[in-house]
C-alpha cells in the first residue's frame, strides 16, 4: 500500500482531544463524500471543509485546532504547490498531505521536497487513506510504494477516485462530463463506473447513489448549491 519514509514522534502530530482536520478539494461531491468518511472514523477529530485555497487560510487562521490539511493538488484559485507553499509559510507547525487523481511520476517527491507530510492517491481505499493518515498524525511522511491502478473492486470497497465518480454520478454527470471535469479518459472513467457498481453490487448508476448514500460515502442529499464549508 505505502510505506512510512520517516518515523520520529512528534507532540506537533500525535493524535489528541479537539484536533480538527481540514479537507480543501473544490470537487463539492467529493469534498462531501471525504468529509463523511473522515467523519465516521475513530480519529475523534473535528472535520472542516473547504474549496478554495482562500477559504483554506482564512480556516487555519481561525481554528488553531488543526492539525492537519489534506490538499488537492489542482484547485480552482491556486495550482496544488503554490497552495502547499502558502500554508507551510503561514502555518508550519500544521502537517499538510496532498491529496490526488494526479499520479505522474515524481509528484509525491516533489510534495514531500517542498515540505508536505504525505501524499495519497485518490485510487486508495477509504481504509488505505485512513491508516495513511493515521500515519502521519503519528509523526510518519506517507508515500506510496508503487504505482496505483483502477481498482478490481473485488474487496468492495470504493477508492478516492470512484468515490469522486460516484458523487458526481449522484449529480447526473455522464461518462463525459465526469471524464472532462477530472481531466481523465473517458474509458478510464467508464472502468471507475463499472468498478463502483461491481463493488457496490449494483445494476446501475441510480442504484449506486443510493447504497453508496446508505452506506455514508455520500450525503443523504445531493446538489450543485451544496455550502462550500461544512463541519461536523
Amino acid at each position: 500500500m505505502g510505506v512510512v519514509i520517516t518515523s520520529s514522534p512528534s507532540d506537533v502530530w500525535k493524535m489528541v482531544g479537539n484536533m480538527d482536520i481540514l479537507i480543501v478539494d473544490d470537487h463539492p461531491l467529493f469534498r462531501a463524500g471525504f468529509h463523511a468518511v473522515l467523519a465516521q472514523s475513530s480519529f475523534g477529530a473535528g472535520i472542516v471543509s473547504v474549496a478554495t485555497l482562500g477559504e483554506a487560510l482564512e480556516a487555519l487562521q481561525r481554528d488553531p485546532d488543526i492539525a492537519l490539511v489534506l490538499l488537492d493538488l489542482h484547485l480552482r484559485d491556486s495550482e496544488g504547490f503554490a497552495a502547499l507553499r502558502a500554508i507551510g509559510e503561514r502555518f508550519p507547525a500544521t502537517a499538510c498531505v496532498i491529496i490526488s487523481g494526479d499520479e505522474q511520476e515524481g509528484l509525491a517527491e516533489r510534495a514531500i521536497a517542498i515540505g508536505a507530510s504525505g501524499f495519497i492517491p485518490k485510487s486508495f481505499t477509504a481504509d488505505q487513506m485512513l491508516a495513511a493518515i493515521q500515519s502521519v498524525l503519528k509523526g510518519g511522511v506517507f508515500v506510496t510504494s508503487s504505482a496505483p491502478r483502477v481498482k478490481s473492486a473485488e474487496s468492495g470497497e470504493l477508492t478516492l477516485r470512484q468515490l469522486e465518480v460516484v458523487s458526481m454520478l449522484g449529480r447526473g454527470c455522464s461518462n463525459k462530463e465526469i471524464a472532462r471535469q477530472l481531466k481523465l479518459a473517458e474509458r478510464t472513467v467508464k472502468a471507475h463506473v463499472t468498478a463502483v457498481l461491481e463493488a457496490l453490487q449494483v445494476k446501475n448508476r441510480t442504484q449506486a447513489v443510493i447504497v453508496a448514500q446508505r452506506k455514508g460515502l455520500l450525503p443523504a442529499t445531493v446538489g450543485a448549491d451544496e455550502p462550500l464549508a461544512q463541519r461536523r
